[in-house]
């Protein structure tokens, strides 16, 4: 216990020269067809930095979403709840976002503001519907509309492909834009998607705190498109956890023109289904993984594998209970392997098919995979904590060296079942109190 303390010591030390783990990012090489991004910094953030995105397309989408399940829901998404539902996610073309105001319990004012960015944003670009409207930043202050209306004709009046400029604006306490592509062949056409997010706290599931738009030139039918997200979603965004808040404005929405001209998808049985919902996935998994490495004050990215759970929903359960335990990411972030932390959020967690006895589990550096009761289990890059709910012999030298990798890896195997489930967090730092006691001013 004394040698690992004095082992990690120069964590707290240092921490004025805090190195934040960046994600890294990749401007795309083709965008899906018809659409264009216009951005404008209008003055909402204090930085100067861009803050108004303007996304189009040249045909009319049908579209999906997810919004925040929070109770307390800001103006723009109940105002692209409200339209998505009207049209029945079908005819849209546009959408505006701002950052620097989340336009969140701002009453009948708020209200108006968000109608105004939709109405103005879609004139605009000569769009036949209302925008879908998204808005983040500090809840609670109303926006400046003459700075966001100037803004939206700004943003107007420069549409183009660059899409690093539109995650570029969206952001917040983000330190780097969040921006990924995906290229797959359907019935010999090229579709392409392209999604960028934003998210580096209040990040918890169902969903994270961020938004996201997803774009892409499939044709598909707005019952399979749907059913597709929903998919996505519930295997990225839905599996992330930075501090266990969740935001008034979190919005996944995707767009879809069919200027791809491949035959249009409508069953979600069908092999071209399947390889767009594969690589929708992908995309909304590396956006989430993004948020997570990118996460306020975060040394390190965690993925938490739970394996051998009887049913797949345990094993979402008891990796969310270790996901978001904050006596876990204290001890990643302290390299402190201590093991009892991650029994005690599987023992609590809640979820059926726990038995104790059956229990095995390794830290490791990199990401978890071969490690697992019957895997390989490399003891170069892991070490196995517990047998068969007994503990084994242990290094506290190596393991605090495991642990000092920016990519490290928790595995449970409850050795009672063939369903496995992943999450992905990151540790909890001196830094992230810094950053968050201090957001308004």
């Amino acid at each position: 216990m004394f040698s690992n303390i004095a082992i990690n010591k120069k964590l707290f030390q240092n921490s004025t020269t805090f190195l934040r783990y960046y994600s890294s990012i990749k401007n795309t090489t083709t965008s899906p067809k018809g659409f264009k991004t216009g951005t404008y910094a209008c003055g909402l953030k204090k930085s100067g930095a861009l803050d108004i995105c303007l996304i189009h397309s040249e045909k009319e989408c049908n579209v999906a979403a997810v919004f925040t399940e929070n109770k307390v829901k800001a103006a723009p998404v109940l105002l692209s709840k409200s339209l998505i539902e009207k049209h029945k996610n079908t005819g849209f073309q546009s959408l505006i976002i701002n950052s620097g105001g989340a336009n969140a319990c701002t009453g009948p004012e708020g209200e108006k503001n968000a109608q105004t960015m939709s109405f103005l944003s879609s004139k605009l670009v000569n769009a036949k519907q209302q925008s879908l409207v998204m808005s983040t930043g500090i809840i609670g202050q109303q926006l400046d509309m003459n700075k966001v209306e100037l803004g939206i004709t700004k943003a107007s009046e420069n549409l183009k492909d660059d899409w690093l400029s539109a995650a570029k604006a969206i952001m917040t306490t983000d330190k780097v834009p969040k921006l990924v592509q995906k290229q797959i062949e359907i019935q010999g056409k090229q579709v392409n998607i392209t999604g960028i997010c934003k998210g580096a706290g209040m990040i918890h599931p169902n969903m994270a705190t961020m938004l996201c738009t997803l774009c892409t030139d499939a044709d598909i039918s707005e019952e399979a498109l749907k059913s597709a997200l929903k998919h996505s979603i519930d295997y990225s965004f839905n599996s992330i956890n930075v501090d266990g808040d969740m935001s008034t404005n979190d919005t996944v929405a995707v767009f879809s023109n069919g200027l791809a001209g491949n035959k249009k998808i409508d069953s979600t049985n069908s092999k071209e289904y399947l390889l767009l919902e594969k690589a929708m996935r992908e995309c909304a998994t590396e956006l989430a993984q993004m948020i997570v490495k990118d996460a306020e004050g975060a040394t390190k990215f965690i993925s938490v594998l739970i394996r051998g759970a009887k049913t797949e929903k345990d094993g979402k359960i008891i990796a969310n209970s270790i996901a978001t335990s904050s006596l876990v990411k204290t001890a990643m972030y302290g390299e402190d392997a201590n093991w009892g932390r991650v029994l005690a959020a599987v023992g609590y967690s809640g979820a059926d098919g726990i038995v104790p006895s059956n229990i095995s589990m390794w830290f490791a550096s990199g990401n978890g995979d071969n490690i697992g009761i019957g895997q390989k289990n490399d003891p170069l890059i892991a070490m196995q904590f517990l047998k068969d709910g007994q503990p084994t012999p242990k290094d506290d030298e190596k393991a605090a060296k495991l642990l000092s990798n920016k990519d490290i890896s928790i595995v449970v195997d409850l050795n009672n079942g063939n369903q496995n489930y992943t999450m992905w967090t990151c540790d909890l730092t001196i830094e992230y109190v810094k950053a968050n006691s201090h957001y308004r001013t």
